[in-house]
């Protein structure tokens, strides 16, 4: 599937964009270099693997259970939930299984990813426990969006939309990334990066267009806001970890 969708004139899709333009923390740039601890990069994945990654597939089991019956809707939720919890459509693995392996190629154990709620920073508890809520809320159009356009997302949404930016792929992908470049995880163990290059254009495609073609103007203003609340829980989330791991915003900046 083309990971093209038209967003001209369609005001939902530019408020919404407007969110993902906004989804760049200043402390992203410190994970794509050198110069991290062992124990700050724990930090990090510990964080994105209970609060989302483990958990992704169930989010998405909840929103399809509450999708009415619309088929391209119903398809396209299944699709993305089959992927994450089985790596079906990849030929790979379950995501969350991909991320541990990934773990186990920095050197980490599966132990360390064993959920231990109080070592979560509370930012990222409000964001998960949010997260949790938001899956199974009506309307369905919220959590799709938020799920689907959202957590999946990227500051590179609108350039990937408009055909602008491509995400790199397969061996290409594993080799440009950071993990592999500066922190010395093997290729075999990034098979999470494939699965993403392999399914995730497709992904994008139909998450925009279920949100786009499926909101009636009476609940775009409700995805809007649920969108933004998102973004603020999300932003205060990574603050969170950033000084968890002990990083500065100035000195991020400054750099």
């Amino acid at each position: 599937m083309s990971t093209l969708v038209s967003t001209s004139g369609r005001p939902l899709a530019e408020r919404l964009l407007g969110v993902m333009d906004q989804k760049h923390h200043w402390a992203y740039p410190s994970l794509t270099r050198p110069g991290l601890t062992r124990a700050q990069l724990l930090v990090h994945f510990r964080h994105e693997y209970m609060v989302y990654v483990r958990d992704f597939p169930v989010l998405l089991a909840r929103a399809l259970g509450q999708t009415p019956p619309i088929d391209d809707v119903r398809r396209a939720l299944a699709e993305n939930l089959y992927e994450e919890q089985t790596g079906g459509l990849s030929r790979s693995a379950p995501h969350p299984e991909l991320f541990l392996r990934m773990m186990e190629g920095l050197g980490f154990s599966r132990s360390e990813f064993v959920d231990d709620p109080g070592s979560l920073h509370p930012s990222a508890r409000a964001y998960r426990e949010w997260l949790s809520d938001a899956s199974a809320a009506s309307p369905w159009q919220v959590a799709v969006a938020v799920l689907t356009i959202f957590v999946e997302g990227s500051v590179n949404e609108r350039a990937e939309l408009a055909g602008t930016f491509q995400r790199a792929r397969g061996e290409d992908a594993v080799n440009r990334h950071p993990l592999v470049l500066h922190y010395g995880c093997p290729p075999p163990a990034m098979q999470l990066v494939r699965a993403h290059g392999d399914v995730e254009g497709a992904h994008r495609a139909d998450a925009w267009k279920m949100v786009l073609e499926h909101t009636p103007a009476g609940l775009e203003e409700v995805v809007v806001a649920a969108t933004w609340r998102a973004h603020g829980l999300w932003s205060t989330y990574r603050d969170g970890v950033a000084e968890r791991m002990g990083l500065s915003s100035v000195a991020a900046r400054a750099g």
